[in-house]
């Protein structure tokens, strides 16, 4: 008999699935498993973030130059200075908080607030422009006296850090993997930020009463930028789209913070 040499039917070494579809169930699966890293390191930063005092916030973060500190928030552009509003103090004694805070108009064109480690807040100029009355402008105030009471700030700079590590630590030094799992860890990360700012739009509601024994205006700064935001739909800008990542729907908004008020019983004011 003749032998003829062939392959063997099976060879448990070679894959018969298609290469496509093991790398999407690979991603998947290391998609799931950031996700879960994420959400546990996640409860650990809110567990260890009460522990630090605000006093103790302010000894860590207080020596860093303001242009450092918010290096991620503005450029070299931008020039920053401070801003004295005659009614911040008595916002933060309604929010009940007891040390000094600072407040920096920074030049540019972004409609954004932003409260840092160690007792700084940002004001961007564009913030004036959608805010231009003072109660609208105080409901800003207070809504970031809200993130510094709850601790907002470290939680998010805490859970920024469990997000790079995470992603460093299962992609290793592929960047391009990288790329594809991070928006995993951004879609919680996003969730979780919504959440924070619908409870700092509670807690600006109660600041805003103490301060003015109604809650006119809360809503005016929201009201603008749906404005604009149907104006550069229409025109098809993507301007505002930093805002929105991490904030409820505009609409949404102003509905919930109306739904808050009727809860509360505050005056809608004039």
């Amino acid at each position: 008999m003749k032998y003829q040499a062939r392959l063997p039917e099976h060879n448990s070494n070679i894959s018969h699935e298609h290469p496509l579809k093991e790398f999407a169930l690979l991603l998947a699966g290391l998609a799931i498993i950031m996700a879960a890293l994420y959400w546990a390191l996640g409860l650990a930063v809110d567990y260890v973030v009460p522990m630090i005092s605000p006093e103790k916030e302010q000894h860590w973060f207080k020596t860093m130059r303001i242009d450092k500190g918010a290096s991620h928030w503005i450029s070299q552009d931008n020039t920053i200075s401070p801003y004295d509003s005659p009614i911040f103090e008595s916002l933060r004694s309604c929010a009940n908080i007891e040390v000094p805070l600072t407040l920096w108009q920074v030049d540019s064109d972004q409609p954004n607030a932003v409260a840092l480690p160690g007792g700084d807040i940002l004001l961007f100029s564009g913030l004036f422009d959608h805010a231009p009355s003072e109660n609208g402008l105080a409901f800003i105030l207070a809504h970031e006296l809200a993130h510094f009471k709850h601790r907002d700030h470290l939680r998010s700079i805490g859970r920024g850090i469990v997000l790079m590590t995470v992603t460093g630590f299962i992609s290793g030094d592929s960047a391009a993997l990288a790329s594809l799992l991070t928006p995993a860890g951004l879609a919680t990360q996003a969730q979780y930020s919504q959440t924070l700012e619908s409870a700092a739009d509670a807690l600006a509601l109660e600041i805003l009463n103490c301060h003015y024994g109604h809650v006119g205006g809360a809503t005016e700064f929201f009201e603008n930028m749906l404005k604009e935001q149907d104006s550069s739909a229409i025109a098809g800008i993507e301007q505002l789209n930093h805002y929105f990542s991490s904030h409820p729907e505009t609409q949404a908004r102003i509905d919930n913070i109306e739904q808050l008020r009727q809860q509360l019983g505050f005056d809608k004011g004039p």
